[in-house]
């Protein structure tokens, strides 16, 4: 499976990076990995970054980072994970429940079972779907109370399923 990973970086920490990078490279066999830091990104971080993996700058919202991610990779397949998580081991393994280009798999972390609730560090979705789909929404809401980024996933996955996608949780997936 051609699967590349896509290393979310809103914090901008040089160590969280080096941290998830290097446990791909540990966990992972011949796995390319790409970072999405916010604009505003200092050249010296960014610098500091590039010495773990090439860096791309989004906006400044996570869904941003992931579309701007997805747009880069040069895998079929993204994997998404927040800088200082590390991949477990064997996590390849579970990539093998993706059997169609329109599977979504995502990890069921604390009993959250459906893709909105559930955590994004840990998601796979196939490149081409996701240019079939479009961008994940990044404009942040103005409403107390609503959470943009539960927002922007429920209307990313309303759009997902016009084109058939199928959501898989998947236990033993969670990224820490």
């Amino acid at each position: 499976m051609d699967v590349g990973i896509i290393v979310l970086c809103p914090n901008r920490n040089p160590v969280a990076l080096k941290n998830s990078v290097g446990g791909i490279r540990h966990h992972c066999l011949n796995r390319e990995s790409i970072a999405a830091v916010p604009t505003g990104t200092s050249a010296a971080v960014t610098k500091e970054l590039k010495q773990y993996c090439p860096v791309y700058k989004g906006k400044d919202t996570i869904t941003s980072l992931v579309n701007v991610g997805m747009k880069r990779l040069k895998n079929q397949w993204g994997f998404v994970m927040f800088s200082g998580s590390r991949v477990p081991k064997f996590i390849e393994r579970k990539w093998s429940f993706a059997t169609s280009d329109k599977d979504v798999l995502y990890p069921i972390v604390d009993m959250k079972c459906n893709f909105v609730d559930g955590s994004f560090n840990g998601v796979l979705i196939n490149q081409a779907f996701f240019k079939e789909v479009g961008d994940f929404p990044d404009v942040p809401m103005e409403k107390p109370g609503v959470n943009d980024f539960e927002f922007a996933k429920l209307l990313w996955a309303t759009r997902a399923l016009e084109f058939g996608v199928q959501f898989k949780g998947i236990v033993g997936m969670k990224v820490i």
